[in-house]
């Protein structure tokens, strides 16, 4: 029997929808009182390369850009297929381009699954999972990556929700502490320094890339929004634009696979065994708007 193209599970106030085809996507989550969690996504068919900038999908094995495509691991140096219209980058790792399998269903959650085969997109066989949980005011996503290889591997994971908040929406993380960004608004690789204040800014275009974080939160006249993760996720990648905002939790800090190995300590780049795995849960709640 063939898969649904598209799934829905709801609870209370909460529904979602999931396409699996489309790189293991949430395309919509909406509170019945509040609107819209997620930008909504709208587009009719699915690019890889040019993926909606829209819900939400996963980030595995890395994320963000890596510089020249490539990457040392155990003194063997790794080129990868680099994005079409970023070369010679490659961007996001390749499991949200790829289509997922249901390896679960009920009327409130939807775990998928991708068994990724080494290619020139990734040198190492891993599984990929996402469960997705509905509460009446929360969900709660559990990803984790077990490897597949026949050697140690290194391993990332994280999540790319683009949530419904314009730059009116108040933002705020509890994040200490921020990385020096170069013009493409990637860490340096120089140590994190102290943030000066709480605020996300709103402003438009710009990334940051926050650790030794808690949590975040985002008040609008909608709705009040706040974001947890384990400790897994000690980083956080934020992206706004005028009509939306990233708040992105992720294992490993943007473009460290891409440091001298000798550079990576303290930036979340682990290295798992054959048959180990990397887990942990990220938690969205929601109520009436008290602010963040």
């Amino acid at each position: 029997m063939p898969l649904p193209e598209t799934v829905t599970i709801a609870c209370g106030q909460l529904s979602a929808r999931l396409r699996p085809s489309w790189g293991g996507r949430m395309t919509h989550l909406h509170h019945a009182n509040h609107g819209d969690i997620l930008v909504p996504t709208t587009e009719e068919a699915f690019d890889p390369f040019n993926w909606p900038r829209a819900g939400a999908y996963p980030l595995f094995p890395y994320h963000n850009r890596l510089y020249g495509g490539s990457f040392v691991h155990a003194g063997v140096r790794h080129d990868l297929l680099p994005h079409p219209a970023l070369a010679p980058d490659a961007m996001h790792g390749p499991a949200h381009r790829r289509s997922w399998d249901i390896s679960s269903l009920s009327s409130d959650r939807c775990a998928l699954v991708l068994d990724y085969k080494a290619d020139e997109e990734w040198p190492f066989s891993f599984r990929a999972e996402q469960s997705f949980r509905l509460e009446d005011e929360c969900l709660t996503v559990e990803l984790s990556i077990t490897s597949l290889a026949d050697r140690p591997a290194p391993v990332s994971l994280g999540w790319h929700p683009y949530f419904a908040a314009g730059l009116g929406c108040d933002a705020r993380t509890d994040a200490k502490l921020q990385f020096p960004l170069d013009a493409r608004n990637v860490p340096t690789g120089q140590p994190a320094v102290p943030r000066p204040e709480p605020a996300i800014p709103a402003a438009t275009g710009y990334t940051l890339h926050f650790t030794d974080w808690s949590n975040a939160r985002v008040g609008s006249g909608r709705f009040s929004l706040l974001l947890e993760a384990d400790p897994v996720f000690s980083h956080l990648a934020v992206h706004r634009m005028d009509r939306h905002l990233c708040l992105e939790p992720v294992s490993m800090a943007a473009g460290a696979l891409g440091l001298p190995e000798t550079s990576r300590k303290g930036q979340g780049v682990e290295t798992i065994s054959p048959g180990e795995r990397l887990s942990g849960r990220i938690r969205v709640s929601i109520d009436t708007d008290h602010g963040p």
